[in-house]
């Protein structure tokens, strides 16, 4: 072997380390009769320093084999090595322990190590020996249960038709995943990727897994750097080709596909995918009617896009993006109140969600609400979110408090520098410029957007984006949501929409909702508005 190599689980045997039994494609772990789950982190890590047999295994080692060459931080390394300490001293039994070699790795201390070696067939633990999956409990449930609606199988009956029965485990592993998945985080988001690799092992011919997987991808997009996203792309793509391939009509194979089409530019052509999966797709497959919300926003038809959140809500309620849509198209649609509500709710929710912090900041920073914005921001920043980031929100909503013209232009320099190189802080910019009446340099920023290159870095995002890809896609709906829709009244907003393309769209499809308020050429030569009821029934 050349140098280390990723850890695939699902070929690693069972291996003892003195009386614990270690099964990685299980993601178990058993001493004397009791049987612990673990995430798949968890148990690469273990493999590797259990094959490394008693040899220092280097961080950059464990970088390669466990998270197949990211950059790791000191902090997620330390919290997975502090986590198998954990298993050792608990359900271990002190059976093993891990030692630091200081400046250089780590190394397993145990009894009568095996070195692990290629697996057999996987056969799960029986029930009478498998340990209750503890860890899921409480808003982890809920997160489980708001998965499997969203994703979808709840509504598809019988999984698999004449396919290979469900195994158990898989199952298990996927309602694992899910649950992962739904926390949000990156590191989560990895765990659950990880589980439902497994679930695939063990039930390959399950189409809903394999879409799943592909889910899953998409989300994980957002916490990929610019350099790893082709490579995300591709597995999501192969996982939703298998899934497909097993079944032409699972949905959320179908919603992957879709989530990587472009809309910005493209309008017609992902309003005709978009139409066309979900004819394909089961009725009330989720992901699909999401890709259908963030479709319509993005083209301004925001009052069929609030219907079909709602729908979505009455299901799935506990989904940090639909929740955070829900929260900007009930702030488009006039009914501000039941937007700080939802707001409010979603906070004692997620309080350090990054979509959901930002969300609830901007809907009180720039709806005339700067205090509240302050207060939010007193009580603590959201996950995954640098100190100059926040800094530059909270002196956003001092400026908007304020209105101190040098206030207001020192917030607006530091977006402008900063647009150029991020488009999260580009959109922020708009947002910001509208908010604090400089109409002129949100639609300067918009045009920086939209017409020139600007790369999307991870985590800038505070709008709900799901398989965005970097190199073509821009977010609109910006413009179509508080404080945005304010730019309609300029007469540089509908050159804006003409130059990329959303003028053609109109006058082919239905005219926005800004139509409704603000007469222009442009609303004059577009097709009647459709209602949301059309909408949802065409796609039916």
């Amino acid at each position: 072997m050349d140098g280390p190599t990723p850890i695939d689980l699902a070929a690693v045997a069972p291996f003892g380390i003195g009386r614990v039994m270690v099964r990685p494609s299980l993601l178990e772990i058993e001493c004397e009769g009791e049987t612990t789950a673990v995430s798949p982190r968890v148990m690469q890590v273990l493999v590797a320093l259990a094959e490394a047999a008693g040899r220092t295994v280097t961080r950059d080692e464990l970088s390669v084999r466990c998270w197949r060459g990211r950059i790791v931080g000191e902090d997620a390394l330390n919290r997975i090595i502090a986590k198998l300490r954990a298993l050792a001293v608990g359900p271990g039994r002190q059976a093993f322990e891990i030692a630091t070699v200081k400046g250089v790795g780590y190394r397993l201390v145990g009894a009568g190590t095996e070195a692990p070696a290629a697996a057999g067939p996987v056969v799960p633990a029986g029930p009478a020996r498998r340990r209750a999956w503890r860890w899921i409990g409480g808003a982890a449930v809920g997160a489980a249960v708001a998965g499997g609606l969203w994703i979808g199988f709840a509504r598809e009956g019988p999984r698999g038709g004449g396919a290979a029965p469900l195994v158990p485990a898989a199952a298990d592993m996927e309602t694992r995943g899910l649950s992962a998945v739904f926390e949000g985080t990156p590191e989560r988001t990895a765990d659950g990727i990880g589980y439902l690799r497994q679930a695939t092992a063990m039930s390959p011919r399950q189409a809903p897994i394999w879409g799943s997987l592909a889910m899953a991808h998409v989300l994980s997009l957002a916490d990929t750097p610019v350099a790893g996203r082709a490579a995300v792309i591709a597995r999501i793509r192969e996982a939703a080709g298998r899934g497909l391939a097993l079944d032409p009509r699972e949905g959320r194979s179908l919603a992957a596909i879709v989530s990587l089409a472009p809309s910005f530019g493209q309008w017609g052509a992902k309003d005709r995918l978009l139409t066309d999966a979900l004819k394909r797709a089961p009725p009330g497959t989720a992901p699909l009617i999401f890709q259908r919300v963030l479709f319509l926003t993005a083209v301004g038809r925001t009052g069929e896009a609030l219907a079909l959140v709602e729908q979505l809500n009455a299901v799935s309620p506990l989904i940090p993006w639909i929740q955070a849509a829900r929260i900007n198209l009930l702030a488009a649609a006039g009914r501000p109140d039941e937007a700080e509500r939802v707001a409010a709710w979603a906070g004692t929710v997620w309080p350090r969600n990054r979509l959901i912090w930002f969300t609830r900041f901007d809907l009180a920073a720039f709806g005339g609400r700067p205090a509240a914005a302050l207060a939010i921001a007193a009580a603590g920043g959201p996950d995954q979110t640098s100190p100059r980031e926040l800094a530059l929100a909270v002196a956003t909503a001092r400026a908007v408090q304020s209105r101190n013209p040098a206030e207001i232009e020192a917030v607006l320099g530091t977006y402008r520098a900063l647009a150029r190189d991020d488009q999260g802080h580009a959109e922020r910019g708009v947002r910001a410029a509208v908010a604090l009446g400089r109409p002129d340099e949100a639609l300067a920023l918009a045009a920086m957007l939209y017409g020139s290159a600007v790369p999307r870095r991870t985590h800038a995002a505070s709008f709900p984006l799901i398989g965005f890809e970097a190199a073509t896609e821009r977010n609109t709906a910006l413009l179509f949501v508080p404080p945005g829709n304010a730019l309609s009244a300029e007469a540089g907003f509908w050159s804006l929409v003409d130059r990329i393309g959303l003028a053609a769209y109109w006058r082919r499809s239905g005219a926005p909702d800004v139509c409704r308020q603000r007469r222009n050429p442009v609303c004059d030569g577009a097709a009647p508005v459709r209602s949301g009821a059309a909408v949802t029934a065409e796609a039916r």
